[in-house]
């Protein structure tokens, strides 16, 4: 082969669902801590909303999110939770269109809350791959142990961990997020993702969702192998 030769290789990566990521403003992350720990420190209602039983991984606490949660405002100033969120899907939703289909959507008319919850998490604890309902779902991080944002864990343990396709030459299925304070990532609800457990002291909170918009709730399905992000 002679070495002269001008192949104008182009490399297209196509088959890729859409990962988000945001900042999530530190009123909001002080706003969903304070719930977190006034709901962990009241047994009783800690109790009622705890949903990790029910769940295949292990977490210390899955929390579940009351309705009222996502209609507050971290200061008078910001939009209410879920006005906020609607808009990180309206850019999500947009984006998308233009990235996978080179089309320019209309903004979405509306935003719904299926469910939510926070998750407590200590060494040790994990979760296994899982998908969702809903069409958008999201995890952020309000608190991370030293040894993640150090890097002091062994490969990835702890991050947040997508998974598309199958192992095979030339394909990596795996994408990983490095948890973060402040940071927050959408995805499509039927991506698998899964958290494998960590060994550092401290608590690893997150919380997360899923969200129907008015592009239909399609992909809605009744049950979840896990949750904890």
């Amino acid at each position: 082969m002679k070495d002269n030769l001008n192949f104008g290789g182009h490399i297209h990566i196509p088959f890729s669902p859409v990962l988000m990521e945001y900042d999530l403003p530190e009123p909001y992350v002080k706003m969903l801590n304070d719930y977190g720990d006034k709901i962990s420190a009241n047994e009783e209602k800690s109790k009622n909303l705890d949903v990790s039983k029910q769940l295949a991984g292990n977490t210390k606490q899955e929390l579940h999110i009351e309705e009222e949660v996502w209609g507050r405002k971290a200061e008078e100033n910001l939009p209410t939770l879920i006005a906020w969120l609607g808009g990180c899907a309206n850019l999500y939703v947009k984006s998308s269109m233009k990235a996978l289909y080179s089309k320019e959507a209309k903004d979405i008319k509306s935003i719904q809350v299926l469910e939510g919850w926070i998750t407590n998490q200590i060494a040790g604890d994990w979760n296994p791959f899982h998908s969702h309902g809903g069409m958008i779902s999201g995890a952020g991080w309000l608190e991370i142990p030293e040894s993640i944002e150090n890097d002091q864990e062994r490969d990835q343990a702890g991050y947040l961990e997508f998974f598309y396709g199958a192992p095979q030459m030339f394909l990596n299925p795996s994408y990983f997020f490095k948890p973060k304070v402040g940071k927050m990532v959408l995805f499509p609800s039927w991506l698998w993702h899964q958290v494998q457990p960590f060994r550092g002291k401290g608590l690893r909170r997150s919380f997360s969702f899923n969200l129907a918009t008015d592009l239909g709730d399609l992909y809605k399905k009744p049950n979840h192998v896990g949750e904890g992000y």
